[in-house]
């Protein structure tokens, strides 16, 4: 399973990290990109990508990853973001990262979530709980669920077995 990770400045460092790190250990190939190759986080973090969007073809990406952070997305982004949508590729965001979606027009008849004070009309159906699947779309609450998403989504696309295992791997507690 192939990521493309978008990080714009302003991204959540913990949301990011959390979910990607989960997914590496899950033996998934995660690629970051952004509109700058220097890139700084919301709180801590300054980056040096060795990739920008002209650098990528999303064909050769399985899941579409969107942390939060309260940046305003760029158009490249909101260009990704639709490509996946539209060729019914994975995608998954965290926190403000689904009202992105929601303001594409993407989140309408779905079930959803995001942090519950960005929660708007975006026509859908908003669940209160730390992560959601609605079909090939993974949404997720806040920074508290930065290691339920990546969980969700190992389960959702590679079984309960393969979630097992990356659940002990990590001592993942029931």
């Amino acid at each position: 399973m192939k990521v493309l990770a978008i990080l714009n400045n302003g991204f959540e460092e913990l949301e990011a990290t959390g979910t990607i790190v989960t997914l590496l250990r899950a033996g998934y190939e995660v690629d970051l990109v952004s509109d700058d190759k220097k890139l700084k986080g919301k709180h801590l973090y300054n980056l040096q990508l060795n990739k920008t969007f002209s650098d990528i073809n999303y064909d050769n990406y399985d899941l579409l990853f969107i942390p939060g952070g309260g940046y305003v997305p760029s158009p490249k982004t909101n260009e990704a973001i639709l490509y996946f949508y539209n060729h019914d590729k994975f995608i998954a965001s965290i926190c403000s990262g689904p009202t992105y979606l929601g303001k594409l027009g993407l989140l309408k008849g779905r079930k959803y979530v995001c942090f519950p004070a960005l929660n708007s009309d975006f026509g859908g159906t908003f669940i209160n709980d730390y992560v959601v699947c609605d079909g090939k779309l993974f949404t997720a609450r806040s920074v508290s669920a930065s290691i339920l998403l990546p969980l969700k989504i190992v389960e959702v696309i590679e079984g309960k077995t393969a979630l097992q295992k990356l659940r002990k791997q990590m001592e993942f507690l029931d």
